[in-house]
């Protein structure tokens, strides 16, 4: 029976003088994948795990070398034994060979790939050893070295190499922002985001999974004029409702004049959101049309929309202007309108809770 008594506010366990505090086999799960440990590494215990990993199995004599690569030969057997890949096939019966190396034929992007052939290496250079053969011997073993790193790769590493990739993205818009804060091109704004869509995703407080950019929203003529097309369509992954985005730039006017004590919005700031309001209609109205032929599955019983414009750092530059700004966007019922630098502040949130830090480059400055 084992019994653990947690402490204040259910968190920790408490072990009392005497106690015997037991770690059931198994449980405790270390990986450099953070999604597959069970527990969190210091630096300095990311740097051990690293050494048991790579540096373990090696032999501290040379007599100790058959014993060593069969603790790794036991290793990769145990993998392949307990793979889903290879679920029902035996790696030590010789009429499942073939079945097992077509499979991994058409998978080789898994660990699986790499297990198998650092076993079948490790047969070479048995067999090697046995006859003496220095040559092959040298050439079994780099071969085994070799696809047992990339096994540890694929086992231990890829989605933490792929995730502190990913994240560099994250550093890398922000620069680009830091860069084209001034930038009035339009179609540059559209590439961007399309090449980085998670970045609009931020607008809302909801995952979104992105459809399309210029996406065809209706309004087409027997003619094939007037066709509509909203910058970037997008659906929330839960309830599958669409999301309608249409963006400016940084350098589009927010106001235009002043009007007894405060300031109107400008024509392209109203433009934007009667634009996107429109698109809304057509695409309720199109949504059938739309979705026919494609795998998304997507709803407009009340789609979303937001407005990416102007820089409000460089534009609601006294009290007047910002008051003027939130009275107009917080009036509107069905759209969201977001300037460029509230986005991108948004972005460097989320960079903030990785502590990814960029460092802003000379012309930015």
């Amino acid at each position: 029976m084992y019994i653990h008594e947690p402490l204040r506010h259910g968190k920790g366990l408490k072990v009392k003088k005497g106690e015997q505090f037991v770690i059931p086999k198994d449980w405790l799960t270390l990986s450099l994948d953070p999604l597959k440990s069970r527990g969190h590494f210091t630096r300095y215990g990311l740097n051990w795990f690293a050494q048991r990993i790579f540096i373990e199995d090696y032999p501290k004599d040379k007599s100790k070398i058959r014993d060593e690569l069969q603790k790794i030969e036991k290793k990769c057997d145990t993998f392949l034994s307990k793979s889903t890949l290879l679920s029902g096939l035996d790696i030590e019966n010789p009429d499942h060979t073939e079945k097992i190396i077509q499979i991994l034929n058409t998978n080789k992007d898994t660990a699986e790939w790499w297990a198998f052939f650092t076993g079948v290496f490790l047969s070479r250079l048995k067999d090697a050893l046995e006859k003496y053969d220095l040559d092959q011997a040298v050439w079994a073993m780099s071969g085994v070295e070799r696809f047992r790193s990339m096994f540890i790769f694929k086992e231990h590493l890829e989605v933490a190499v792929w995730m502190g990739h990913s994240a560099k993205k994250v550093v890398d818009i922000l620069r680009t922002w830091d860069n084209n804060q001034k930038n009035n091109d339009e179609g540059f704004w559209q590439t961007t985001f399309k090449e980085n869509s998670y970045v609009l995703s931020q607008v809302f407080a909801v995952p979104l999974i992105f459809i399309k950019d210029k996406a065809y929203v209706g309004g087409l003529n027997i003619d094939r004029k007037e066709a509509k097309f909203v910058d970037y369509l997008y659906s929330i992954e839960s309830s599958k409702e669409a999301v309608l985005v249409e963006i400016k730039t940084p350098m589009t006017r927010l106001f235009g004049s002043k009007y007894r004590g405060t300031y109107k919005p400008s024509a392209h700031l109203t433009g934007a959101v009667m634009q996107v309001l429109e698109y809304r209609i057509r695409l309720n109205d199109n949504l059938k049309n739309i979705l026919d032929g494609t795998k998304h599955d997507m709803s407009a019983f009340n789609p979303k929309c937001a407005v990416i414009i102007g820089n409000g750092k460089l534009q609601l530059d006294d009290e007047t202007k910002r008051r003027s700004f939130e009275l107009f966007r917080s009036s509107l019922k069905d759209v969201e309108v977001v300037t460029y630098d509230e986005l991108f502040r948004k972005v460097e949130v989320l960079a903030s809770l990785f502590k990814l830090v960029r460092k802003k480059d000379e012309k930015s400055k």
